[in-house]
């Protein structure tokens, strides 16, 4: 049986993670049904051993980290089906409704990316849609704390057309991915989603949330190693030059910064308002 869908995983040092989606893959697709295919960017640990016990997969093993972008077109060179599922490593499948979406996707000529709805270990729903990155929608939300800048995810059981979706599960057409020339190696790791979907609404095609396909994602268990918590954000900033340009990047976060500066300020003051009221209700 010929696969109908290739699913490329590109790992780097997360091997109990790694076998851990591939697992739940063998567990809930049928037999034959995906061809896996998995990028190891030079893992130290016991990646690759841990991975040979897996029969029928495909291993590329690279010989330095090239990142998440590079990795996943390297993937996708060796994949022999029309319909490409990039994956992180840290995705767990929970049933078989990856299957649904696939043939949503294909019966929809102007989908040309669509995702499923995250659930954290929790099993709450993950925020894996992104609005409009734009100053304006900065300033709503951290001049006014109106939710137009964060990812969200949105409430609707319906599959929703959205302006982007996280890069953690997309699926593509080989030749719709061949034609916007794959992911932007510039990007390293981050804003590769966002440029992805950028080629595909320059296209006029569409960018599906399908709710109804729910996998689990360990958030930031895939990039974890590459930086400690307090300083993964320094990593953003070359991606974001690279997406928004140098002068659009340093005014977007001048007022993601003065928003935060501003919020900090009325916290205070309305702390001290708080303490006010309190010392004139116990005096009189």
């Amino acid at each position: 049986m010929t696969p109908l869908l290739s699913i490329i995983i590109p790992t780097w040092n997360t091997a109990l993670i790694t076998k851990k989606c591939i697992d739940s893959i063998l567990r809930f697709l049928p037999k034959d049904y995906a061809q896996i295919i998995i990028v190891d960017n030079a893992s130290t640990d016991n990646t690759k051993e841990l991975l040979s016990k897996y029969l029928n997969i495909v291993y590329i093993q690279n010989h330095t980290n090239l990142g998440y972008s590079t990795a996943c077109n390297i993937g996708a060179k060796a994949a022999k089906t029309n319909s490409l599922l990039f994956l992180n490593s840290d995705i767990e499948l929970i049933d078989s409704s990856l299957i649904e979406m696939v043939n949503y996707y294909q019966n929809h000529v102007k989908c040309g990316l669509i995702g499923p709805q995250f659930l954290n270990q929790d099993s709450s729903i993950q925020s894996s849609v992104f609005p409009p990155q734009t100053i304006f929608n900065a300033f709503r939300e951290y001049f006014f704390k109106l939710d137009s800048f964060s990812k969200y995810y949105p409430i609707s059981k319906n599959p929703t057309s959205v302006w982007a979706i996280s890069g953690g599960a997309v699926l593509v057409k080989s030749e719709l991915f061949t034609k916007i020339k794959g992911w932007d190696e510039r990007y390293f790791m981050y804003f590769e989603d966002l440029d992805l979907c950028r080629k595909i609404r320059n296209l006029n095609l569409h960018i599906f949330y399908y709710p109804n396909c729910r996998v689990i994602h360990c958030h930031g268990a895939s990039g974890s190693k590459l930086a400690n918590h307090n300083t993964q954000w320094r990593r953003l900033i070359p991606s974001s030059i690279t997406y928004h340009g140098y002068v659009y990047h340093k005014i977007l976060n001048l007022v993601i910064w003065s928003g935060q500066k501003w919020q900090n300020t009325l916290n205070g003051f309305n702390k001290i308002k708080q303490q006010l009221i309190l010392w004139i209700s116990n005096t009189f």
